[in-house]
């Protein structure tokens, strides 16, 4: 099986439109949380400086227009019986959920707590310690099509600490933060684990069908999907990840017999 996998680098405001109409099955979007601080965040012992990615500084109405723009977009270029789950935290997974269920057609099918186990401490002793990311899983139904969920797959594919192996999964998934060895490519401030993707093309695709990531960063998602035999397409804003991603697609060519197709635009 021939797989093709593209990475765009632009504005995904800008390259989504560039994509035709109902031609992905599945959308994963880790977008801008909104978190980041002209002046980032220190630490009161250390002289690392956190949060000072400027393609994460909005101002509040900024912020609401661009999640709007971008999830219409997601939703024009998925197919009837695709699905698009989003990433975040409390900073905007609230504002992204009101956006889904009242300036779309998509229906919410589950909402997914990503417990971390070894999740970082909070260095201000003020508030509870953050231990969990939030996704929003929404299909876009409709023309006789109803979204794809592959439960066999789940029940003995997907298991952890809280998911036993051969019962139905839970929407609670204890997965560590990203390791250090999927990382050997180059850092990105918000990569993802590997297992967290796996989980989701898993459940909600089938090879040879095609997910897109509009703000793809260091490549997870593109990677992922290239050794789960499904095409894929990422667009990332910022260039100097590029050769991070490339780095990343090729040992996981290796890995297939299958021919592999990767188109770089910019």
């Amino acid at each position: 099986m021939k797989t093709t996998h593209k990475i765009i680098i632009g504005d995904a405001l800008e390259k989504l439109k560039e994509i035709p109409d109902e031609s992905v099955d599945l959308v994963f979007a880790d977008p801008p949380y909104n978190m980041s601080k002209k002046k980032g965040l220190g630490w009161k012992y250390s002289k690392h400086v956190t949060m000072q990615e400027g393609w994460d500084i909005f101002t509040k109405d900024e912020f609401f227009q661009f999640n709007v723009k971008w999830i219409k977009e997601c939703m024009r270029v998925l197919r009837h019986g695709g699905s698009l789950w989003v990433c975040g935290s409390f900073h905007n997974i609230y504002q992204l959920g009101h956006i889904i269920q009242n300036f779309t057609d998509l229906k919410v099918n589950n909402h997914i707590v990503w417990f971390k186990p070894n999740a970082q401490p909070n260095i201000t002793c003020r508030f509870f310690t953050e231990s969990a990311e939030h996704l929003i899983w929404a299909s876009k139904n409709g023309n006789g099509m109803r979204w794809t969920f592959n439960y066999e797959d789940t029940k003995n594919q997907i298991y952890d600490d809280i998911n036993p192996k051969g019962k139905q999964t839970r929407n609670v998934w204890s997965i560590p933060l990203t390791p250090k060895k999927e990382k050997w490519a180059g850092e990105h401030p918000t990569q993802k684990p590997e297992e967290l993707l796996r989980r989701i093309i898993l459940a909600c695709t089938k090879p040879g069908e095609t997910v897109l990531d509009p703000f793809v960063g260091s490549g997870t998602t593109s990677a992922v999907a290239l050794t789960m035999r499904r095409n894929s397409v990422g667009i990332e804003k910022e260039e100097k990840y590029l050769k991070v991603i490339e780095k990343r697609l090729k040992p996981a060519q290796k890995t297939l017999n299958e021919e592999v197709n990767i188109q770089i635009f910019n």
